[in-house]
């Protein structure tokens, strides 16, 4: 396993909160295309790193970048 460097792991966060930013529009169409992106993405980046811990950002900001769009359009449809 490789040294876990904090700027790769916030690099990748932050790059997955825009990819699933930009993906979150419809619910199932996102779920369906982030699955698949971050399964291929995930080989990637151990692939690459040999470090299975850069894993959590990459879950993480998947996660956040959903649920921030979604937040964000059920707010706009309330007003």
């Amino acid at each position: 396993m490789s040294v876990f460097s904090w700027f790769t792991a916030v690099t990748i966060f932050m790059t997955y909160v825009v990819i699933d930013m930009l993906y979150a529009r419809r619910p199932f169409r996102a779920a369906a295309t982030t699955s698949v992106i971050y399964s291929l993405l995930a080989y990637g980046v151990v692939s690459y790193s040999q470090n299975i811990l850069y894993l959590i950002p990459l879950a993480s900001g998947a996660f956040f970048g959903t649920f921030l769009m979604v937040a964000y359009k059920k707010r706009k449809e309330m007003k």
